[in-house]
């Protein structure tokens, strides 16, 4: 006869009840184990405070007093809002220029694709029957493995393409917020760095870099500097911006207050700026490196 294991009446079992998943990062107090035999019964007690420290107990933690916020006047406010207006409102220009080029060229590709099936050329690598002696059976053999292996080539080809697409938009996506997080750090971000593309791989290294507005504003602050990257190698840039966002990302940024003094009068010349296509010290960031660009590859 199995032998019946008497459970003791003074303990009691509490319910059977799933258990809830923890919470993420929540750290959860162990329970204390059930005494064999608990006192008996009496009501509960609310700990007392203990108000001296033996020195065995860690004194609670006093809360940290909260960094003391920046205050931002109504003209403050209206600034930062007003550029963040000016550069959605760029943003907007932008993406119309862009669906314009884009509709332009499909039509350009779907002129193409008339103009050959209008008139269709061989493809380089084609299949010919005389190859073949003239027989029907291998050249057939031989035409249907080539249209398969074009077949395949022009589908790595599109999907090549849909990638770069891809990853061109979550770049300029990207790009945007950090754009709009530089506004609340530098007054001037608009005017000297403008809006970036993604043409070269400097400024394609720039966007991709965790503080890319901060390089970005530095190099347009350091127009000598950016010179000097442009001169260098594709694989040495990427090294180099590496380098500068590391330093910028271990120091602080300053935040400057604007400056409440007028801005100084422009005495008047009479003449003209004198608008040239040579990259100077003079230009901003964006406007050195198109006109660099243009002067190495004779283009925009």
């Amino acid at each position: 006869m199995p032998e019946v294991v008497q459970q003791d009446p003074a303990v009691t079992l509490p319910p059977s009840t799933p258990a809830a998943p923890p919470k993420r990062f929540e750290l959860k107090e162990e329970p204390e184990a059930p005494a064999a035999s608990p006192p008996p019964a009496e009501p509960a007690k609310a700990p007392e405070a203990k108000t001296q420290n033996t020195g065995d107990e860690a004194t609670p933690a006093t809360p940290e007093a909260k960094p003391e916020q920046e205050e931002v006047t109504p003209e403050q406010a209206a600034k930062r809002e007003g550029r963040r207006f000016e550069r959605r409102l760029d943003k907007a220009y932008r993406q119309r220029a862009e669906a314009l080029a884009r509709a332009e060229l499909l039509e350009k590709r779907l002129a193409e694709i008339e103009t050959r099936i209008a008139a269709p050329k061989a493809v380089e690598g084609e299949p010919k029957l005389e190859q073949f002696d003239y027989d029907p059976e291998k050249y057939a053999a031989a035409k249907a493995e080539f249209a398969k292996t074009q077949a395949q080539k022009e589908f790595e080809a599109r999907q090549r393409e849909s990638q770069e697409k891809q990853a061109r938009q979550k770049l300029l996506a990207d790009w945007e917020e950090k754009a709009e997080r530089a506004l609340d750090k530098y007054e001037d971000f608009n005017d000297l760095v403008g809006n970036l593309e993604p043409n070269n791989p400097l400024i394609t290294a720039i966007m991709e870099a965790d503080n890319g507005e901060d390089i970005a504003y530095h190099l347009a602050k350091n127009p000598k500097e950016a010179q000097r990257l442009l001169k260098l190698s594709p694989t040495s840039q990427l090294r180099e911006i590496g380098k500068l966002e590391a330093k910028l990302a271990s120091k602080p940024v300053e935040l400057k207050a604007p400056s409440k003094a007028p801005a100084p009068i422009t005495p008047l010349t009479g003449q003209a700026p004198v608008v040239t296509d040579t990259p100077s010290d003079e230009d901003d960031t964006a406007t050195w490196i198109r006109k660099r660009t243009k002067q190495v590859h004779g283009r925009r």
